[in-house]
């Protein structure tokens, strides 16, 4: 048996992908190995559809801000002709970072190695004695390709990425009354866990330990329950027209289509009894997003590629992104976003807007970190689903299929 904390070979963990038992969890090396890391990177991170931030981060001309995953820096900016691109952040000269501030507003980019000048839309403006004959047009800044879903800045590293329209197409026209292209970030926060990813995500994706572990969010969430009470609620809530003219039909792609993919989720389900919005009392926190007239005191969960996920209330939405930083690091980084109409202060309260998924991401972080420090004990087994982890071991299997088939 390879130990927990033995350096394995990416042939050793395709041998050790064969003895996974559907319904258990993967094999520890999966979470501590940096070839298995490498693995996720390159067969999975570098050719997905990744959210990087929304649009009303880059509101006007010359705002942009950086993405950086494993050993990649992009830099997502609005041009002076009012378009966003994504721009690998890479001098075409010897290779520096051009842009080194998170995020700012700037006329042009330079680098402050040698000085090359480079537009907002990646073109090399300006050069130092390159001589004659040096041609320009050829040493722009590479360009990732992005996509804006309803606000969202999708991007895709692989030379012929999957069409994204394909999977958000039907997606868009249930999520349409909301009209997310018109929210702008209220707040951001980051809650970096030392632990693997695939441990962030894996608890995201299940809510067995939303009872325990979530006093709080079990208080005002019906998805707390286990299926054989939540469906006949849902069935119950699902009676009669919706007033904000939203879709029952639950889009599930699930994990049954390939990495190259978004796979898309979206399920509406009721809150818990008087409950109207994912706050701490249960009420409204914001003004009512897009075309929406009423609270009806339902959610939307929403996934859009492999680690990104959205809440959305009728007040407001969350979007949660987990990104890999290491073998055993990684961040889950949460924005919330309102009405681009709303003021703080007079629409709404910036504490009581957070409250709700601050104080649970912050209890996250702590169950997954104690997950981490329990999966490298040489006493730690693959171990069985529960019945309400069924995305979890549907996760496990496409991973190990993606990694390897």
């Amino acid at each position: 048996m390879l130990q927990p904390h033995a350096e394995v070979t990416a042939a050793e963990l395709g041998g050790l992908a064969t003895t996974h038992q559907p319904g258990f969890s993967l094999p520890s090396a999966f979470y501590l190995a940096d070839a298995a890391f490498e693995l996720d990177m390159e067969r999975i991170f570098m050719r997905s559809w990744l959210y990087v931030g929304h649009v009303s981060q880059i509101a006007e001309r010359g705002d942009y801000f950086l993405f950086e995953i494993a050993n990649e820096s992009v830099i997502v900016v609005r041009d002076s002709q009012d378009e966003i691109h994504a721009l690998a952040n890479v001098c075409r000269h010897r290779g520096s970072r051009v842009c080194r501030e998170p995020s700012g507003n700037s006329k042009a980019f330079v680098c402050p190695y040698h000085g090359w000048v480079y537009d907002l839309d990646g073109g090399l403006r300006s050069k130092r004695y390159m001589g004659q004959g040096f041609d320009p047009s050829k040493y722009g800044l590479k360009r990732v390709q992005s996509r804006i879903f309803e606000g969202l800045i999708f991007i895709n590293f692989a030379d012929q990425p999957s069409d994204f329209s394909l999977s958000t197409e039907k997606l868009g026209e249930l999520l349409a009354p909301l009209e997310l292209d018109s929210t702008k970030v209220a707040a951001r926060a980051n809650y970096p866990v030392e632990a693997n990813w695939k441990l962030a995500l894996e608890n995201y994706l299940e809510c067995y330990h939303c009872s325990p572990a979530h006093p709080e969010y079990a208080k005002v969430h019906a998805l707390r329950l286990p299926d054989d009470r939540l469906g006949p609620l849902r069935e119950q809530f699902y009676q009669g027209d919706n007033p904000n003219g939203l879709s029952n039909e639950k889009l599930n792609e699930g994990y049954s289509v390939g990495v190259f993919e978004p796979e898309v989720y979206y399920c509406r389900s009721p809150l818990a009894d008087n409950v109207l919005s994912g706050s701490e009392d249960g009420q409204p926190v914001a003004p009512l997003l897009g075309r929406l007239v009423a609270h009806d005191g339902g959610q939307i969960d929403v996934s859009i590629g492999l680690v990104t996920f959205l809440l959305i209330y009728t007040d407001h939405a969350v979007v949660y992104r987990f990104t890999p930083r290491g073998p055993k690091r990684a961040d889950m980084e949460v924005t919330w976003l309102v009405n681009e109409s709303a003021t703080e202060g007079v629409d709404y309260d910036l504490d009581k807007l957070t409250w709700m998924w601050d104080v649970t991401s912050k209890a996250d972080k702590r169950i997954i970190d104690d997950n981490q420090a329990g999966v490298c004990s040489r006493f730690y087994e693959p171990g069985p689903y529960s019945e309400m982890e069924s995305a979890p071991d549907s996760f496990a299997q496409w991973y190990l299929r993606t990694l390897f088939d």
